[in-house]
């Protein structure tokens, strides 16, 4: 995910620095999310850090902005500092900061409420806390705030002690770990506490121990649920060689405001997924919907998270994981040929629409994506397209011995399980390994080359054609007539 951007709230300096100019470690928070309100959508919290007063500054600081997701420091209301013993602590504005004016030693309270019912564009609801009627996810890292020595230097987070009341008849779901009702949280965590009436199973995956919670009602059944994302889990264990270990959680909720239309929100954080989804009338195109995209979430169990990255490189983090949760699916017996080449189908044709396909390549798109929607669907939807046409080659040229699994199985031993860090340039030289993809590269991630689908496709017994059941919707099908080699690989492609 993209890091966030930090709005500093800077106090009089209270915390000495030490000799040679080194910058001390961020202080202990200690924290507690005292009220969840349902009706407010909101959440008090209150933290304590103990300083020592200095002529130099303390920033405390509120993240800004997430994954395309701004002014999220606007939802802290009531923002009190106090002593220890309650006195209130003056604060100055200056640009765009709070400074306490008067130094002091001791134990600091900062107190506030954190106002969550901004609306958002619908698929960005999962990016931040939320508290709605059914359930509230709760993100550390935009929630509490940074507490360090200058507000240059808040680089790091803070490690927090947490306790969390939760609401009358909720639960609560977390990959953290607690001792007597007390999170330790380390800094920089990616810590979400998920809390609702929910129903949940476990389920063990090699090392992983996988726990599914879900909130609110759905016009599919939980044994539809459950069991999917255990497979799923499962199948891309299996797909990438998993080594990975502990807890990892899946918490699949309603949006925190009503919403029309079939649409659904999600983002994995560290070990823990949350997928918001909003039905339609229609149970089996809800479910269709929802499997997709809990397998893509699934994926980035592995793919970013469990990598070192060194750059942005969501071309292949986002558009190549979207074409293996659509593989995983297809291996599951979930979706058939027609339903799999529909879905390439309808990311060529958005791919066509974009502005930007003949002006930015899936490289130079990838570190802005949240720039534009046209450079975010061009990350997505041309990335999903490549990954199929790289995949399908590969599958052509070695006979089918050898497809795009094997790509993510040689990425995750090669630098996720040894920690080597990982960028485009590694990327690229384990896509080229497999096979002749000199061209695929130059042309389709690393430049702007028209993509003419119908041309690329022919060769494996593929047309694109007009439907006549549907409207008269372009189709990718199969040619009528089918050579040995053809037939073999349209055959094994679901495999």
């Amino acid at each position: 995910m993209k890091p966030s951007l930090w709005l500093a709230l800077s106090v009089l300096a209270l915390v000495c620095l030490p000799a040679f100019g080194q910058v001390p470690p961020p202080p202990l928070l200690k924290c507690q999310i005292n009220k969840i309100s349902q009706a407010n959508h909101s959440a008090e919290i209150s933290c304590s850090v103990s300083v020592q007063a200095t002529t130099g500054k303390t920033a405390i600081q509120f993240a800004d902005q997430f994954a395309g997701v701004d002014r999220l420091s606007e939802r802290v209301h009531s923002l009190k500092l106090t002593t220890a013993s309650g006195e209130p602590l003056p604060l100055e504005i200056r640009g765009n900061g709070l400074y306490l004016v008067s130094a002091q030693s001791g134990s600091i309270k900062i107190s506030y409420e954190m106002k969550l019912a901004r609306a958002l564009d619908p698929a960005q609801f999962a990016f931040s806390s939320s508290v709605g009627t059914d359930a509230a996810v709760l993100m550390m890292a935009d929630l509490l705030p940074r507490v360090c020595s200058s507000e240059d230097n808040c680089q790091s987070g803070n490690q927090v002690q947490l306790t969390l009341a939760v609401p009358n008849g909720w639960k609560l779901a977390t990959v953290e770990r607690e001792h007597d009702g007390l999170f330790d949280i380390p800094g920089d965590s990616r810590a979400v506490f998920f809390l609702a009436r929910f129903r949940e199973q476990t389920a063990k995956i090699d090392q992983m121990n996988l726990r599914v919670a879900v909130a609110g009602e759905w016009n599919f059944p939980d044994e539809e649920i459950f069991p999917l994302a255990a497979n799923i889990a499962r199948q891309q264990a299996t797909m990438i060689g998993s080594r990975e270990q502990g807890e990892f959680l899946v918490t699949i909720t309603p949006f925190p405001q009503p919403l029309t239309g079939l649409r659904s929100s999600a983002v994995t954080l560290g070990r823990t997924v949350v997928l918001m989804l909003n039905p339609n009338n229609d149970s089996a195109q809800t479910l269709t919907h929802f499997r997709r995209h809990l397998a893509h979430e699934l994926f980035h169990f592995y793919l970013p998270n469990a990598f070192r990255i060194r750059e942005n490189f969501d071309w292949f983090w986002e558009g190549f994981t979207r074409y293996v949760a659509l593989m995983t699916l297809a291996e599951l017996r979930l979706i058939d040929l027609n339903e799999f080449l529909d879905a390439i189908q309808t990311e060529h044709e958005a791919y066509l629409f974009n502005p930007s396909r003949a002006q930015l390549s899936l490289i130079q798109a990838s570190p802005d994506k949240f720039a534009s929607a046209a450079s975010y669907d061009l990350v997505y939807r041309k990335g999903m397209l490549v990954a199929a046409l790289y995949d399908w080659e590969l599958r052509w040229q070695s006979r089918a011995k050898l497809n795009l699994s094997d790509v993510m199985k040689a990425l995750y031993a090669n630098y996720a399980a040894s920690g080597r860090a990982v960028g485009n340039q590694e990327v690229l030289k384990e896509l080229g390994k497999l096979g002749d993809f000199a061209r695929l590269i130059r042309d389709d991630i690393e430049g702007i080359r028209e993509i003419d689908l119908a041309e690329r496709v022919k060769g494996y017994g593929l047309k694109i054609e007009q439907s006549l059941a549907n409207r008269g919707r372009w189709r990718l099908a199969a040619t009528n007539k089918l050579n040995d080699r053809q037939r073999e690989f349209l055959s094994r492609l679901m495999k």
